[in-house]
């Protein structure tokens, strides 16, 4: 098969032209509306903020004292943070494959788009999968040690693991929640796997285990304590209203269809089909040991543990994707687990490894596909969530409130267009929250606007959001609560390569705002 006559510099091939592809797309992609806002986030260091935790702001800030602030900058932060995570996803359980499934292990790693994804735009994702990927691998020093390939016995290496190991992990975990809430599912997917390996069970009861909850606890109590002081905002804007739509159980096939070919594109069919197989496969061996009371041998200790940190997160969001839309980035975290428990099994069972060859073909030609996108834009993408033209509007922004003479700047398009001006213009962009409108974390920033009481301001919007008002009110009736006069001066229309209107942006001059009218609402 390819990949078994593959020699180590054929392979250094594979793992330099992926990589020098990431690498590029890295310097390609300009601002996306993600960038700004979370680059936002770490301009205003918090200990968490309104739709997520803080470390993503925190791993901005960090890199930004050695690359600058810049869009470049802002990119390659992701890049070497991504790349991180496949060093620790790679290593974690290397001593229990063989030369072949190591090799399987890097090819799927690195070609697969999810990958990519992450090293170009800006997403608490990113740190969530470092974090990780960092704590498989401080899991499998303290369950199963340096690990011996087709070992008959276990090394007991939990008795030997030294205590800061269990801090740690226990610290890693807790940073991984502090990535993204969906970093719950670490230490969970952790103790789900000591409740069902009779090996290693009895560490529940032990004092390390209680330092690895103590460390966790310690890691998450900063999100803790901001949500506390916040009357539980985020936890509530992440849970509780998307609970109330789950709860209307509407069946949406549409919905289901939709997160099974994202997921088929992102982390490619191999490692996404697989993984169900192969975690089904080996909790359904688990469940045939327990009749027949047999003990798992030190390789399925392995593959136990592999499962239990993918079948959680899969199953869960697979069975929810029928009623409610999942993301694409949802259930990344498995991916990790899934790369090592699938090349397990694409080698155990002699099929499916000749399919990968093909997939890194395909990857390839999606990954120039990216390349295409990002230069020319043949496909047109109808969203304000683009990459492109963000600068030409901080330009014209600030054109159009020097000729107004304005005060303040705000937009009202989600947090897009505020968090993109915020970045490329020196002074603060507000939010919705000026027209009494939802604007995320600009709303926490600044509850009193009082003092811009009596203020011109320029109000921002895109023509898609336009579109939007127009169906139940004009713009100027929007806006002429808040102000005494309300006049359109100015527009922006950015055109593609083609010359076809691309975007399009409105500017109105607002005299004399009026917070008491938010008050009064």
């Amino acid at each position: 098969m390819f990949f078994k006559c593959l020699k180590s510099r054929e392979l250094c091939f594979i793992v330099v032209l992926f990589t020098l592809l990431r690498f590029v797309a890295v310097l390609l992609m300009e601002l996306s509306p993600q960038d700004a806002y979370y680059s936002y986030y770490s301009e205003n260091l918090a200990l968490s903020y309104f739709d997520h935790p803080p470390m993503v702001a925190y791993m901005i800030w960090f890199f930004s004292l050695f690359l600058g602030r810049s869009e470049i900058a802002l990119h390659v932060t992701n890049f070497i943070v991504t790349s991180g995570t496949i060093l620790f996803t790679f290593i974690a359980f290397k001593p229990f494959l063989s030369k072949i499934q190591s090799k399987l292990l890097l090819i799927l790693l690195l070609s697969a788009p999810y990958i990519t994804i992450l090293s170009i735009n800006t997403t608490p994702d990113i740190p969530l999968l470092f974090f990780w990927s960092l704590s498989l691998l401080l899991f499998r020093y303290i369950l199963f040690g340096r690990g011996l390939l087709n070992s008959n016995k276990s090394q007991q290496a939990d008795n030997k693991a030294d205590w800061y190991l269990w801090l740690f992990v226990g610290l890693s975990c807790g940073f991984a929640f502090d990535s993204k809430y969906t970093g719950v599912f670490l230490p969970a997917s952790f103790v789900l796997f000591l409740l069902l390996s009779k090996e290693h069970r009895r560490l529940l009861f032990t004092w390390k285990f209680l330092l690895f909850c103590f460390a966790f606890i310690l890691a998450i109590s900063p999100v803790i304590v901001w949500n506390i002081q916040n009357d539980f905002i985020s936890f509530k804007y992440q849970s509780a209203d998307r609970a109330s739509d789950i709860a209307t159980f509407q069946f949406k096939p549409k919905f289901l269809i939709g997160f099974f070919i994202t997921q088929l594109v992102i982390a490619l069919p191999i490692l996404f089909l697989w993984m169900y197989k192969a975690s089904f496969k080996v909790l359904f061996s688990w469940i045939k040991s327990q009749f027949k009371s047999k003990f798992i041998d030190s390789i399925s200790s392995v593959e136990l543990f592999l499962a239990c940190f993918i079948a959680p997160l899969l199953f869960i969001f697979s069975a929810l994707s029928i009623i409610y839309w999942v993301k694409l980035n949802w259930i990344m975290p498995t991916f990790l687990a899934g790369s090592i428990l699938v090349v397990i099994y694409l080698t155990k069972e002699g099929r499916g490894v000749s399919f990968l060859r093909y997939q890194t073909f395909v990857s390839l030609i999606l990954h120039v596909g990216l390349l295409v996108q990002l230069i020319w834009m043949p496909f047109k993408i109808k969203s304000d969530d683009t990459w492109w033209g963000w600068d030409d509007l901080a330009d014209k922004t600030e054109e159009v409130k020097r000729s107004t003479d304005s005060h303040f700047i705000f937009s009202d398009n989600s947090y897009k267009v505020s968090a993109v001006l915020n970045f490329y213009l020196e002074e603060h962009v507000y939010g919705g929250n000026v027209i009494d409108n939802f604007a995320f974390q600009f709303e926490l920033d600044n509850p009193d606007l009082s003092y811009l009481k009596d203020k011109d301001a320029v109000y921002v919007l895109s023509d898609r959001y336009n579109k939007q008002i127009l169906k139940y009110t004009t713009v100027e009736e929007l806006l002429r609560p808040y102000f005494e006069s309300v006049k359109l001066v100015d527009s922006l229309i950015l055109f593609d390569n083609d010359g076809d209107e691309f975007k399009r942006f409105y500017f109105y001059d607002c005299e004399d705002y009026s917070p008491q009218a938010i008050q009064s609402r």
